[in-house]
């Protein structure tokens, strides 16, 4: 195979389910002379095509029910499709349901053997890997007790030890690292940062829109069975993001965009590019060189990936980063302090209110956020119809150099839950301009000093 072959191709899948209202129901279809039905067909999957490169690290999103857990276990041959072709090449481990594969009766040790058998390892091979599995596991003595007798969290991080170090061609990650404590979890992290630096061909599966734009470079959204976006990572979950946060009718509306979207529309849509004066994309070599102890404005500099959310009759416009004394910028320094602003105007009464603001990297790494005056909390003083208010955050930029960008929400106290009125996503981008900074890196600047005194 090159370099450029598909690892995995889906053609038309599709996954049917019966359902019955009781068990009596199942049973009188089992016995009906006359095959009479009494359960209603239900697709998980309608109409599936799929294609993923070697080396490639897809992200999917969708609801619950959307069809992301059955997709993947199709891939993983686990059940198979009602109707379409499955091809994969390279042997696949699926962290799904972690344990769902071990015989309760068998030992741990029993179980690893079985385990691997049953994805064409020989006995010789799972004894060159038996002393990874079991120092990753770390569940000592337990190792030679039935499966039975462990805790959930137990049979999990075995399950995890096991699957983890069979070296994959494909990996299937959905979102499932939440077992033991924090230390196993961070190395469990840690070993699946491993795959995504060596190149493994990995289907993550995630509701964070951070890590999905983070650590995928193309991403696909599923919505009731189907498969409804896919592009880049960024350009997916922002529009997931969006239908997300819409409410019944513009959900419609959106659904109706997206099938409208051709390939071509996607694959060029850049996103973390900007608007420069002479370039349509980030491109700062026409940008005059300014110094950098002084924040100043570069003009049209301008996100391209914004998404306003309105799900209330309010109109939120004006936005701005300015300096103390009143500035207007967009390329800040290290260690000051700014105020970024905007003014919503309220159409309707909207009663109680807070306000949300969050920092991100290109990728939407959320870096800051905070609620005012705190989460499920809200302003005594309601929002009134014709009501204008200036919103005002201050922040110190800590920040290294980089691109960074702005969202936020306005959130009302509802009989229920909050109500989310407005969410603007990539509303707002800066730059955090400085020198060339080779002894210092990251994200931001944590104010790290060094002393240095004999010992002796």
């Amino acid at each position: 195979m090159t370099e450029n072959d598909f690892v995995i191709e889906l053609s038309g899948i599709s996954k049917k389910y019966k359902l019955f209202n009781n068990k009596q129901e199942r049973m009188k279809e089992a016995l009906h002379p006359l095959k009479k039905k009494y359960h209603k067909e239900f697709y998980a999957l309608t109409d599936i095509d799929l294609q993923v490169k070697r080396g490639e690290i897809l992200g999917i999103v969708g609801m619950n029910g959307s069809g992301k857990s059955t997709l993947l276990k199709i891939i993983a041959g686990i059940i198979p499709p009602t109707s379409g072709d499955v091809t994969v090449h390279g042997n696949v481990v699926p962290l799904l349901e972690l344990g769902a594969g071990f015989n309760p009766e068998f030992t741990g040790l029993e179980n690893i053997y079985f385990y691997n058998s049953i994805i064409g390892y020989s006995r010789k091979q799972t004894d060159e890997i038996l002393d990874e599995i079991l120092d990753f596991a770390e569940i000592g003595d337990f190792i030679h007790q039935p499966i039975k007798t462990y805790s959930s969290g137990m049979k999990a991080r075995l399950s995890f030890a096991v699957s983890v170090n069979i070296n994959p061609d494909i990996l299937i990650v959905d979102e499932i690292l939440s077992v033991g404590d924090e230390l196993f979890r961070r190395k469990s992290f840690a070993k699946i940062e491993e795959f995504f630096k060596a190149e493994k061909t990995i289907l993550f599966v995630s509701h964070s829109e951070a890590n999905i734009n983070q650590l995928c470079s193309r991403a696909v959204m599923m919505n009731q069975g189907r498969i409804v976006l896919d592009g880049p990572s960024k350009f997916v979950t922002m529009n997931y993001s969006k239908f997300m946060f819409s409410n019944p009718t513009e959900k419609l509306s959106l659904l109706e965009e997206f099938k409208h979207m051709h390939g071509a529309d996607i694959s060029t849509w850049n996103n973390t590019s900007v608007e420069t004066p002479d370039q349509p994309t980030e491109d700062f070599s026409s940008i005059p060189k300014k110094s950098s102890d002084q924040a100043y404005l570069i003009p049209n500099f301008t996100p391209k990936s914004t998404v306003f959310t309105y799900n209330g009759k309010l109109h939120v416009h004006d936005l701005k980063i300015e300096t103390i004394d009143g500035v207007l910028v967009n390329a800040l320094v290290q260690h000051d302090d700014y105020y970024f602003s905007y003014i919503v105007d309220y159409q309707e009464d909207a009663g109680h209110i807070n306000y949300g603001i969050a920092f991100k990297t290109e990728q939407g790494v959320p870096l800051s956020w905070r609620i005012f005056p705190e989460k499920n909390k809200y302003l005594n003083k309601e929002a009134k119809a014709g009501d204008s208010v200036l919103v005002k955050w201050k922040f110190k930029c800590l920040f290294m150099p980089g691109t960074y960008f702005i969202n936020t929400g306005i959130r009302r106290h509802g009989s229920m839950n909050e109500l989310l009125l407005f969410r603007g996503a990539d509303m707002f981008v800066f730059r955090v301009i400085g020198g060339d900074q080779k002894d210092m890196g990251g994200l931001f600047d944590a104010g790290i000093s060094l002393s240095l005194s004999s010992a002796v």
